[in-house]
């Protein structure tokens, strides 16, 4: 028994030297409460809508300013908490388009003639087309426009005083899409991000520790070829997790992207592979750095753990950014999985082309480029 008591007060003073180590068993469960707290269940604010405006008179005037925050909350409704953010649009092709790029979650229609039909006291219709690739927005956006051609009927006063009048029409513009696919762009990079700490970092570390890196400055190799010869290997090994993980998905959890089908969309598929590709190399060179410097393989993997949280509920994976809290928009502008996370979603679900995805496309390159040269000065420093 002395013996077991020996090892086991042993283990626990080496515990107490290691104040990273001990902070690491409190600092990731409490990230994932902060972070998954915050990101869950949050209200929608500042969605952006785009409104299309044809009529202008007293009551489409009325109409979208019920719309705003401050319309509705005085008549009462549920929309008091910013959730839109109104974006006038001149023509119907151009909110489309804009809805199609991924620019605003929903367009609001006000046809030709609404004030004239409302003033002969005759039914008019308000189209609204909700972009259902993200349900948890569309559900949040879509009862409250529906609430707000209710709140029209206060401030109609003279011959149009049957608020069944104004009839909101409530469209889908793509085909209907399950939560569980919403999670699966953020699930596939997460992939990524799983190689890159455990089959990238943590090889590394372990290599270092072993002397297998320096025994490659025995070869002709220079320092960069080293460099570029590991972020290769990481990148080939995430790229085989992320896209068995996409077949799989396909296969086992119904999944249906629009690159793949009804039929295949070539280009689609490339920008897909290549929004994969580009994610691996970045994140991968990150980790990378972060591995060279790190003194111990145990110290790597536990600090690592909040990263990878930190990342992740962030990206809006898992819920809207808009119904983030502010602290949690302001990280994510600066996350390089919330550009991968968007790109995918875009591609998979809205079978967009690469002009809607070319601002994700250039942070992520960038983002890239800063890591590999980073991954590249720690090793010349490191070894």
């Amino acid at each position: 028994m002395k013996g077991s008591l020996a090892i086991c007060l042993r283990d626990v003073l080496k515990f107490l030297r290691q104040p990273i180590l001990m902070m690491s068993t409190i600092v990731g469960p409490l990230l994932t409460l902060v972070l998954l707290g915050s990101a869950f269940g949050g209200a929608i604010t500042l969605a952006p809508i785009a409104v299309v405006r044809e009529s202008y008179g007293p009551y489409s005037s009325n109409f979208i300013d019920v719309l705003r925050n401050e319309q509705s909350c005085e008549l009462g409704g549920i929309n008091c908490q910013n959730s839109f953010q109104l974006m006038d649009v001149p023509d119907l092709d151009t909110a489309q388009q804009m809805l199609h790029d991924g620019v605003v979650k929903a367009i609001a229609h006000i046809p030709l003639g609404f004030d004239d039909s409302l003033a002969k006291n005759s039914k008019v219709f308000v189209t609204v087309t909700l972009d259902n690739t993200d349900p948890l927005s569309t559900a949040a956006i879509g009862s409250e426009i529906a609430q707000a051609g209710q709140q029209l009927s206060p401030l109609i006063q003279t011959s149009a005083q049957d608020s069944s009048n104004v009839t909101i029409d409530l469209e889908y513009a793509y085909r209907n899409v399950l939560y569980i696919e919403f999670m699966a762009p953020g699930t596939f990079v997460q992939s990524i991000m799983f190689v890159s700490i455990i089959a990238g970092g943590v090889q590394l570390v372990v290599d270092k520790e072993r002397g297998i890196i320096e025994g490659y400055l025995v070869t002709p190799l220079k320092k960069h070829e080293i460099v570029i010869g590991v972020l290769l290997s990481g990148v080939i090994k995430a790229l085989f997790a992320s896209i068995a993980l996409f077949v799989l998905a396909i296969v086992l959890t119904g999944i249906r992207p629009m690159s793949i089908f009804p039929s295949p969309n070539l280009l689609g598929i490339v920008l897909t592979m290549f929004t994969l590709f580009l994610t691996s190399l970045g994140l991968i060179a990150m980790m990378t750095a972060y591995a060279v410097r790190s003194t111990s393989a145990d110290l790597y993997r536990v600090t690592c753990f909040p990263i990878n949280l930190t990342l992740y509920y962030t990206s809006g994976a898992i819920y809207p950014l808009d119904g983030m809290p502010m602290w949690m928009k302001e990280i994510s502008v600066i996350n390089p999985e919330t550009y991968a996370v968007h790109a995918l979603r875009l591609l998979m679900y809205k079978g967009a082309g690469f002009q809607a995805v070319a601002g994700d496309f250039i942070f992520i390159a960038a983002f890239t480029g800063v890591m590999v040269v980073l991954a590249i000065i720690a090793f010349r420093r490191a070894l």
